[in-house]
Formats: structure tokens, C-alpha cells, sequence
């Protein structure tokens, strides 16, 4: 059987620079090599693209690295760097905002995961929280601003939400420049570090609720994961608790009743449909401890891929594991690119 070559992109110039070689080393690891020859495209801080053959997955030992640089699909790419299907592993802005995936489609490659129009729509925070209220999905309270005028938000906030709340750039991910504010001076703050990463942000109204997380994949037939529950070790899952501590706790799948259960799964799959999305994603939810309402919080086409990431280990709780899970994403990208190529040679594309 020929080996599809696969061409895994990690790095990148976003803030999430980091995770993403957390994660680009998880999925190296576990690609079956007897079905797929994979290598590796580097994307440093400046936004180089670089061939490397190491696999420490580590950024000290890339700024060491006398790389020839690429620009994609020139001459010099060609035969070198071109691959039957790309898998990218770049969390954050550049590369899960819809732009490679932009790129993919203009060369007319295959690649793994949701395309650039639904991938936009689900890492602008704003816009995906507009289509979920249009598509009757319920949500915590929120607001969102694109200056920082320090009274306009604070008259907005303290009326419309109150104390505490949590505010969000919005278009980052891995709780990157996230904080939470419990009174004027810390939303001030907040409202600050949101703005230093993001031109828009979003402030939502913290609710006493349970942090769920669902697992989807698929394009035209979906499959839904149980839910898992974070248990996180601080106030929020922040960066710090992701990523370098460690000390959140999962449960996976969590019990929360047959009926609940099934309108979380219910819930997950209209988000999944309403922003469009094919591949694959992570759905976060919030279950209000109150109520019981189930809200969306917002979805993930690139979620993390770490062997503590909760997209993986979700599956593997329902028997599939990390290299059967690659398998289906990577059969997903190609059966995409092949319906869309079809779309597009019929004149009905867009």
C-alpha cells in the first residue's frame, strides 16, 4: 500500500506558539508510520516556514537550526515540501483563523480539519456568540467591545452584568489572555491585557456552572463523544493550569443522567452545524448548577492534541485511540477536499 505523505505544519506567530509544539509532538508520535510518511514544516516566530528533520519538538533547539526558509508553493517547495495531505497543528491566530486553511484551498491541497469560512467564524469569538444566539443556543450574559474606553465599559459592565465576570480577546485560545474580574479595578486590568492581544474582546458573566467538553468529528455523519468535565485546580483553566502545572483534574466521561447527557450531545452537535464546521472540533460547555441549562461557551477547530488534552482522551475513553483518532481526521481531510473539489468542478463550490 503507498504511504500518503503527510505534511504536519506546527508553530507559528501566534501566542499559543508553544502549545502547538506540544501538540505537533503528540500527533508525530502517534501517526501510523506504516500508513503515512509525515514530515515536518516548521513555522518559527517571525513567520518562516522551515523543513526540519527534528523531532525534539522544542523552540530552543529550532533557533539553533540554520533552516532554509519556503515560501509555500514556490519553485523551491515543489517536490521538496508538498505533500499528499497537510495536517496543521497551529493553535491561535495564522492557523487556526481560517488563513492556512485559506491557503490550502487556493493551491488546492487537502487538509485536516474545518475549512478557512467556518474555521474564521469559530475563532471570532463575537461573530460564532451572534450565530449561537441566532440558532437559539443559550449562552452566559455577555458583551463585547472593539475600544478600550475604560467609563463606556465599566458603565456597560457594572449595568448590564455585574460582578464577576470574565474577560476574553476574541480571536485566542488555550485561555490565553484570559482573566477574570470581580470588581472595577480588576476588570480594568483585565480589560487592558484582552486589548494587548486582540483588537475586539469579550466580557461574559461568570455563572456558577460545570465545565464540560465534547468531542466531535465527522463531515456530513457526525460522531459525538460522552462529555468530559474539568475539574480545574484554580478559579479557571487558565494557561498556567493547561499546560505547565498540571494539576486539573477530568472526568471522562462524567455522569450527568441520561437526559442531560443527551441534550448536551444535542447541544454540541447544532453548534458543530450551525458555524458550518467539518473535520473536526472541540465543543465547550458550561451546565449551570442551578438549572441544569446547558451553554455554549465557544468551539475549538484546533483544539489541543497533548496526551493530557481532553479531544483525545475522550475518544480513547470510547475505544478509539490516538492513532485510530488520526486516522479518521486524515480520511475526514481527504473526503472533504474531494466533495469540495467535485462542488467546485460542477460550478456550485464556494
Amino acid at each position: 500500500m503507498k504511504k500518503s505523505k503527510v505534511g504536519l505544519i506546527f508553530g507559528g506567530k501566534s501566542a499559543e506558539h508553544s502549545v502547538s509544539l506540544l501538540s505537533a509532538k503528540s500527533v508525530w508520535e502517534n501517526l501510523d508510520k506504516e500508513r503515512y510518511e509525515p514530515f515536518l514544516i516548521y513555522i518559527d516566530r517571525a513567520g518562516e516556514w522551515c523543513l526540519t528533520s527534528n523531532t525534539g519538538f522544542k523552540e530552543e533547539e529550532y533557533k539553533k537550526e540554520k533552516f532554509h526558509s519556503f515560501i509555500p508553493w514556490s519553485s523551491d517547495w515543489v517536490g521538496v515540501m508538498d505533500a499528499d495531505i497537510y495536517f496543521p497543528m497551529l493553535h491561535g491566530p495564522n492557523g487556526e483563523d481560517g488563513r492556512i486553511q485559506g491557503l490550502f484551498e487556493m493551491a488546492g491541497k487537502p487538509f485536516v480539519g474545518a475549512g478557512s469560512f467556518s474555521s474564521q467564524l469559530a475563532m471570532d469569538k463575537v461573530v460564532s456568540k451572534l450565530l449561537f444566539a441566532q440558532a437559539g443556543l443559550k449562552q452566559a450574559p455577555f458583551l463585547h467591545f472593539s475600544e478600550n474606553i475604560h467609563e463606556q465599559i465599566v458603565e456597560l459592565v457594572e449595568k448590564k452584568l455585574g460582578y464577576p465576570v470574565f474577560v476574553k480577546p476574541c480571536s485566542l485560545g488555550s485561555s490565553v489572555g484570559i482573566r477574570k474580574a470581580k470588581d472595577r479595578d480588576e476588570l480594568l486590568s483585565a480589560v487592558d491585557l484582552a486589548f494587548a492581544y486582540d483588537v475586539k474582546i469579550v466580557i461574559e458573566k461568570a455563572v456558577a456552572m460545570r465545565e464540560l467538553e465534547i468531542s466531535v468529528m465527522g463531515n456530513d455523519e457526525l460522531m459525538i463523544s460522552a462529555p468530559g468535565e474539568l475539574l480545574p485546580s484554580r478559579e479557571f483553566y487558565d494557561y498556567a493550569d493547561k499546560y505547565l502545572d498540571g494539576k486539573t483534574q477530568f472526568r471522562i466521561p462524567v455522569q450527568l443522567g441520561d437526559k442531560i447527557e443527551a441534550q448536551v450531545r444535542k447541544t454540541a452537535h447544532k453548534a458543530y452545524r450551525t458555524l458550518f464546521l467539518n473535520g473536526y472540533a472541540r465543543v465547550d460547555l458550561f451546565l449551570e448548577k442551578e438549572s441544569d441549562e446547558i451553554l455554549v461557551n465557544e468551539i475549538n477547530t484546533i483544539p489541543g492534541f497533548t496526551t493530557i488534552s481532553m479531544f483525545p482522551k475522550l475518544w480513547q475513553a470510547q475505544g478509539i485511540g490516538f492513532s485510530q483518532l488520526l486516522d479518521r481526521l486524515i480520511d475526514y481531510g481527504f473526503d472533504h477536499f474531494a466533495r469540495r473539489k467535485e462542488n467546485l468542478d460542477a460550478g456550485i463550490g464556494r
